[in-house]
């Protein structure tokens, strides 16, 4: 009868405290995140190519729209201005930020990989744009450009993450409702 007792208070506490699970779990993965992202072979091998494509995209865009620029590494330069995107201007923070949310949440793998695709995909091409603003901000607005990169584009991307959670979420309650 113990073991009974046992088990239903686990359960019991499980369910009660399911948002701070939830918290937990997102913490553990944003600290594991950040331990990884921080290891310099992870940055050499991970994060610098992913610059450097990051920078190689946009300036080909750029170029598309008509805006001489040269890229070389993680730099895009014209005669007008030149921005180089480091660590931190990966995206990494809001991605990992969506996928713990993601992860964390208890729901189908199909629905959590369908999720993370499509919300991955939309944070890195949001990241190309954000990066084509700043250069265009860089060229015809230079004072606006550390505004708009440090606070305008970082607070933006923090909320379009946790707003693609929500629309996930959505997605995954309606689909349990549904059913």
């Amino acid at each position: 009868m113990k073991e009974t007792n046992l088990t239903f208070s686990i359960s019991n506490w499980y369910q009660r405290h399911l948002a701070l699970i939830f918290a937990g779990l997102v913490a553990l993965q944003l600290l594991l995140f950040y331990l990884i992202y921080r290891n310099p072979w992870v940055e050499q091998a991970i994060f610098t190519p992913l610059v450097n494509f990051y920078a190689l995209l946009a300036g080909k865009v750029l170029a598309f729209m008509a805006f001489a620029n040269s890229v070389s590494g993680d730099m895009i330069s014209s005669s007008e201005f030149a921005v180089s995107i480091k660590k931190g201007c990966d995206a990494a923070e809001p991605m990992a930020i969506f996928i713990a949310g993601i992860v964390a949440f208890p729901a189908q793998i199909k629905d959590k990989l369908s999720g993370l695709a499509i919300g991955l995909l939309i944070l890195f091409f949001l990241n190309i744009i954000r990066i084509i603003t700043l250069f265009i901000v860089g060229v015809y607005a230079p004072d606006f450009f550390e505004s708009m990169h440090l606070a305008v584009w970082q607070v933006a991307f923090i909320i379009v993450a946790i707003v693609l959670w929500f629309l996930w979420l959505k997605y995954v309650s309606s689909k349990r409702t549904k059913s």
